[in-house]
């Protein structure tokens, strides 16, 4: 458990996406190629709430592994470590000089838009200054630009996610993910698209969880999206979480998932 009880929904929200993205990624969350055979490993996730990413990751694999797990929210971490070292963190500033040239993978994953005010690619070089050389930094962020084709409801909530990360001038970054690692100086950088299946299209165990998990972030998102320029007037901000929760659940939808991973040299 959290320490602070009142996170217990977002922590669900993202426990329910990361199943998804674990299925539809057949189990194998990191697609850099790093040896994870060889133990003794220093693997980061940067924003990892509680942790989930890197317990699964740990599970999955035979060899011992050193494993943290940042956040700029240190409530959201769980009470018992489990041998994971949390620590607070966040990506828009330096890391402290000590973490620098230190990891065998940097991971983070559905963040970038937090960025802002600054840029996503502020983030991207920050993270980048912390695999040794021959370390891998991996990201992976969903498509809302240009998303897989779906019903009304989750075609506005593409469109407004669009107009919204516009608005606070993050852009279209998921696009922009083997681009920003080449700039950010690493090399070997590759990419791969995951389509999730949400909703009724989903396997049955996991259709409850895949509209919990795309469906809850409408209303937070909606509420940005009422200070920033957008097409949405009040009343279709108000109706698009329950719009998008019924289709799903009615009709299913899909999302796509924008991976890449690029090497320190």
């Amino acid at each position: 458990m959290t320490k602070k009880a009142g996170h217990t929904a977002e922590l669900q929200r993202l426990a329910d996406l990361h199943a998804v993205y674990e299925d539809t990624m057949d189990g194998k969350l990191i697609l850099a190629p790093i040896d994870l055979q060889e133990p003794g490993k220093r693997i980061l996730d940067c924003g990892t709430a509680d942790g989930t990413w890197l317990r699964d990751v740990r599970s999955s694999l035979s060899a011992q592994h050193h494993y943290f797990g940042s956040d700029i929210e240190p409530e959201l971490f769980p009470a018992q470590s489990d041998g994971i070292t949390f620590f607070k963190q966040s990506f828009n500033e330096p890391w402290p000089e000590n973490l620098r040239n230190s990891f065998d993978l940097v991971h983070l994953r559905g963040s970038l838009a937090g960025s802002s005010p600054k840029q996503p690619i502020d983030v991207v070089k920050n993270i980048a200054s912390l695999p040794k050389p021959g370390g891998w930094v991996q990201i992976m962020e969903m498509n809302a630009f240009k998303p897989p084709s779906n019903g009304p409801a989750m075609t506005d909530f593409a469109r407004m996610a669009a107009e919204v990360w516009t608005g606070i001038k993050v852009g279209d970054f998921a696009n922009q993910l083997k681009s920003m690692l080449e700039e950010a100086g690493l090399q070997n950088v590759q990419e791969e698209r995951i389509i999730c299946k949400i909703g009724k299209m989903a396997k049955p165990e996991l259709r409850a969880k895949s509209v919990n998990g795309v469906s809850a972030p409408v209303a937070p998102l909606a509420s940005v999206a009422r200070d920033v320029p957008t097409s949405f007037n009040k009343e279709q901000l108000e109706g698009l979480q329950g719009r998008v929760k019924t289709e799903l659940e009615s009709e299913g939808g899909r999302i796509e998932m924008i991976v890449a991973w690029g090497q320190r040299v």
